[in-house]
């Protein structure tokens, strides 16, 4: 995005970062190999799916529980929203004073779990070992039931696993707008399109990228980050013909006479 829109503000990566390994420069992100952990936290931010050759973290689960052995840096709760959804989890079978990362990773999480209204994860205790440990080199324990997996990363894979429910909203100054189609017709996503009576704007496909804001040339446009059920937007507008210069165009104000460029040129200039 920020190698096609050169004032694009994508900085999602970058604040996801734990040791500030990427840097976003004026054309795209830079990632400093000798620093970077290889957590995958970025992974789940980027509205567009752009990183490569960064894989998440392959954990460990049985049944609804992830259990041991658990990586020193907690997940990030973009992370375990996939897990709750991919893999139906509900549960971390751990020791919580050995772990105190991921106690708060958790608690961060049943908070946004409950904005959603979708089941909040328990800590469980382990269970007690039924293995002599001095003689654990004769026995193997079975851990059939054990299975070792990733999950989807992005947002929008997040998108889809939570169809019900959307992470941006569209507010457009109707007074601003142009109807010049730009935020449309640059929106990867889709979520916004345009036809002869409306612009319709698509929370449940939105990824807050801000594309739409940032070609916007008279800033009518911006995404809000905020949790709601999915809807459709459809800002009504008319088409009319320019008092200047003859051409359709569309407008929100049933009283404009003149197109957008025309308003522009105080004396004419477009008519003559």
């Amino acid at each position: 995005m920020r190698k096609q829109f050169p004032r694009h503000d994508c900085r999602a990566c970058v604040a996801a970062c734990p040791v500030q390994a990427i840097t976003a420069t004026s054309s795209t992100p830079t990632i400093n190999e000798l620093d970077c952990l290889q957590c995958g936290r970025c992974l789940f931010v980027c509205p567009a799916d752009a990183l490569q050759n960064l894989r998440p973290e392959t954990r460990r689960y049985t049944a609804s529980t992830l259990v041991a052995p658990f990586s020193t840096l907690e997940p990030s709760v973009e992370e375990l929203l996939m897990w709750h959804q991919q893999h139906g989890i509900r549960a971390v079978e751990m020791e919580m004073d050995a772990f105190p990362g991921w106690v708060r990773a958790v608690a961060t999480l049943n908070i946004r779990l409950r904005a959603l209204n979708a089941p909040v994860w328990q800590i469980l205790p382990p269970p007690p070992k039924a293995i002599n440990t001095g003689r654990r080199h004769f026995i193997k324990a079975s851990e059939t039931d054990v299975k070792s997996a990733t999950v989807h990363t992005g947002r929008r894979a997040r998108r889809q696993a939570f169809s019900a429910i959307s992470e941006y909203q569209l507010s457009l100054d109707q007074g601003q707008c142009t109807a010049c189609g730009a935020c449309a017709r640059v929106c990867g996503e889709r979520a916004l399109s345009l036809s002869e009576v409306a612009l319709t704007f698509s929370s449940s496909s939105c990824t807050g990228c801000n594309s739409c804001a940032v070609v916007c040339p008279v800033k009518a446009v911006r995404i809000e980050k905020q949790l709601s059920e999915n809807r459709v937007q459809r800002f009504s507008w008319i088409q009319k013909s320019c008092r200047c210069c003859q051409r359709a165009f569309y407008t929100f104000d049933p009283e404009t006479k003149r197109c957008a460029v025309c308003q522009r040129h105080q004396y004419g200039m477009r008519e003559a």
